[in-house]
């Protein structure tokens, strides 16, 4: 690009995200696209010159979405009738010859749908950036901060909220995700894009069309700001404006210079699509403005893959030095795979301005998808079952408007006065509560039946009760029940019994509020992605934390004496999740009530709880400096700071530094405990052992003295058992027994 075209494009007046005018843009050398060499690739016109896609396959695709199914119209009427647009041009008119102009729908539908959507906005997630390891803990704290930033200033949860709108109504909403060119601006952009401008492969099945083959996004840009953004192309843009009146005056036999050539051969490609487009669907000459076909398509390539793990696999950037360095040294095992490549081509009608080839996996513009049919795939929203019981309900209504209008005058042929009054005068004033009927006096029947007004309000009943069920069934088709809309259901009073309605509610949209969370997640995926894109550069400083706690650190850092990149953003194995808790003011009262409970249950027990618990509570209140106070009660406790990692890492230290020393004093008392149990036992078989010892010596003495018994007894037998009663005596504690001490033997009884 020359010096001129860099300050044309320096600060570009367009609302083109960068992906369409940034022409510097250079195909990605390790991922090459299969050359396509089938009979396509080459028919017609528009040579590729080496780009897989031409202005045949374009024609194709526009062929392509010709014949999809018209599920636009359907779109378009259930829109419609959420904005209340529900009446024919048949009824305005026959309201019109009724004279009823100032009847108006009645539109339930709109409330019911918007109710949805702001139950989307009351039940947001935050959303969280998440790593599988501890070694990109500070990579994962400042992409958190990058994506909190970009989720506010690009106004992502507004794009997000209109898609949830287009995806209940409708069927389907898009959300883009782009870079802004504008150097003023915020450099990511998030925005919704209408349906009407967006085309899709419908032979894809994924729920967020991961699976596929293309994407179109067509839309009307003015010609000066195209010119502006894209002055390589400002000659074909202002021949196109001019019809081509100007190359006229080029004879291509003559002037066959390369730049006459080119003019020649698009104007021949003009030429041969106005056989299949007319030239007013893609250009405006009133506006001078031009219709822009941007295709996104994915190609079969061949790919230069690092196999990290047996999970994780990324595409090889010779830009990334760790990346070389790892295929250097052997360590990384290297292949060549096939995969696909997702390049985008920009075409302003037949005239292709750009072909470029990208490193992304997924398409920039994401779908929110409601319900598909199963027949075609073709999309379809809440609102479609609720259209006819809608109809329905007006109709009655109209039915009921008209009974109440209407009156039958019933008369005899000669009742009326000609002369002051006539049966067409007597119809048009007959509604009128000051009605004035002169009678002909010479009428046959002078009786007051010869002229009466009545009306046929006993109809009204049948059509309010009919209407009324029309009215019911717009909330059951949906499944949108009362308390959902704030409306008391009948014979339920308990709270306990509302909230299960609203949960069953809930759940009867589970599906379309579960493709609504994949597509969300996909967004934030999108932005997450330009945020590591942006951050790829070496050695870059950042900041991460607050208040004391910040610090700087640095990115993509090359380690001499490990040979890695310390810090890698490119690399790192990053993603984005969704909370499980909403993020509105009801659920953080209720959390905060919740936090005063346990810290009310924890005051006495535990105060190390309790200053755990306090900060968090501070922060979940609504005062202006909530999260200076928060850091300041954690300095006054001894609590590290949320985000302060150094600090949390020396607490955990010293935690752990502080259980290992009250585990060896647990282990030095059981050890302690041990010894005096072992003292106590050696002293009590010490004692058993002298006991055995005195328990042997007087089983020596016992013998000894038993065989000196044996031998007294031989000598003097008496003798002997009186000695023996004296040691039984003794051992009893009781005095022995002499011989002189012996009672006398009484006689012996008679008989005995």
């Amino acid at each position: 690009m020359n010096n001129s075209t860099a300050v044309a494009t320096a600060q570009p007046a367009t609302p083109l995200p960068s992906h369409l005018i940034d022409d510097t843009v250079t195909e990605v050398p390790s991922l090459v696209p299969i050359k396509d060499d089938t009979p396509i690739s080459d028919a017609g016109y528009d040579k590729s010159d080496g780009k897989p896609f031409n202005l045949t396959r374009l024609l194709g695709l526009l062929s392509d979405v010709d014949d999809q199914p018209n599920w636009r119209r359907r779109a378009d009427l259930a829109c419609a009738f959420v904005d209340g647009k529900q009446f024919t041009a048949v009824q305005e008119a026959a309201l019109i010859a009724e004279g009823m102009e100032d009847v108006r729908p009645t539109n339930l539908i709109g409330r019911v749908v918007r109710s949805i959507c702001g139950s989307e906005a009351k039940a947001r997630t935050d959303i969280k950036v998440d790593s599988d390891d501890d070694e990109t803990a500070d990579v994962t704290d400042y992409l958190n901060g990058c994506m909190k930033e970009a989720q506010r200033e690009t106004y992502a949860d507004m794009a997000v909220s209109d898609s949830y709108f287009g995806q209940v109504a409708a069927g389907v909403g898009w959300v883009e995700v782009s870079t802004n060119t504008d150097p003023l601006a915020y450099p990511d952009r998030v925005s919704s894009v209408h349906r009407s401008e967006m085309f899709w492969d419908f032979k894809a099945k994924d729920v967020i069309a991961r699976d596929a083959r293309w994407q179109c996004r067509v839309r009307w840009a003015d010609l000066d700001e195209l010119e502006a953004a894209m002055p390589k192309h400002r000659e074909l843009l202002r021949q196109v404006a001019g019809g081509w009146a100007s190359l006229a005056q080029f004879d291509s036999l003559v002037d066959n210079t390369e730049r006459t050539r080119a003019m020649v051969d698009m104007q021949g490609n003009e030429t041969r699509w106005s056989e299949y487009r007319r030239r007013t669907d893609w250009y405006d000459g009133a506006r001078k403005r031009v219709k822009l076909y941007e295709v996104h398509y994915k190609v079969p390539a061949i790919g230069v893959i690092l196999h990290l793990s047996k999970s994780r696999k990324l595409l090889f950037d010779p830009q990334n030095q760790m990346h070389v360095m790892a295929v250097a040294s052997g360590k990384v095992k290297v292949t060549k795979q096939l995969t696909t490549q997702i390049r985008m081509s920009l075409f302003a009608g037949p005239h292709r301005l750009m072909d470029i080839g990208t490193a992304k996996r997924n398409f920039p513009y994401v779908p929110f998808f409601a319900y598909r049919d199963d027949e075609d795939m073709s999309p379809y929203g809440l609102v479609e079952g609720m259209i006819s019981p809608q109809t329905e309900y007006n109709a009655r209504r109209i039915r009921i408007n008209w009974l109440l209008r209407a009156r039958q005058l019933i008369l005899d042929n000669d009742a009326l006065d000609e002369k002051a009054n006539s049966l067409s005068d007597i119809a048009d004033q007959i509604n009128r509560p000051d009605l004035t009927v002169v009678l002909d006096a010479n009428r046959k029947n002078k009786t007051a039946t010869a002229f009466q007004v009545g009306n046929n309000l006993g109809l009204e009943r049948e059509q309010v009760e009919v209407m009324q069920d029309a009215k019911q069934l717009i909330q059951d088709v949906p499944g949108v029940y009362g308390s959902q809309l704030g409306q008391a259901a009948s014979g339920v009073t308990s709270g306990i019994a509302n909230s299960l309605l609203i949960e069953q509610g809930a759940v009867a949209m589970g599906d379309l509020n579960d493709n609504y969370r994949h597509s969300r997640r996909m967004v934030f995926e999108l932005l997450l992605q330009n945020q590591i894109d942006r951050y790829k550069n070496e050695q870059l400083q950042v900041l991460i934390g607050r208040g004391s706690a910040k610090r700087v650190i640095v990115l993509n850092q090359w380690d001499p004496r490990s040979e890695t990149v310390v810090n890698n953003v490119a690399d790192a194995s990053v993603r984005v999740g969704l909370g499980e808790v909403p993020n509105t003011p009801s659920f953080r009262q209720q959390q905060q009530q919740q936090i005063a409970l346990i810290i009310q249950a924890l005051a006495g027990s535990s105060p190390q709880a309790v200053a755990v618990l306090a900060p968090s509570f501070i922060e979940a209140t609504d005062l202006p400096d909530r999260m200076e106070r928060a850091d300041d009660l954690r300095k006054a406790t001894g609590i590290p700071t949320a985000g302060d990692r150094k600090a949390a890492a020396e607490q955990e230290a010293a935690m752990k530094q502080e259980q290992a020393k009250q585990k060896a004093i647990q282990e030095a008392a059981i050890h302690l405990g041990m010894e005096e149990k072992a003292a106590d036992i050696n002293k009590t078989k010490s004692e058993t052992e002298l006991n055995i010892a005195k328990a042997v010596q007087i089983g020596n003495d016992l013998a000894l003295s038993h065989v000196e018994t044996l031998q007294t007894a031989e000598a003097d037998p008496d003798a002997a058992r009186q000695a023996l009663i004296d040691d039984a005596m003794a051992e009893a504690g009781a005095p022995g027994l002499n011989s002189a001490q012996q009672p006398q033997q009484q006689p012996e009884m008679a008989g005995a």
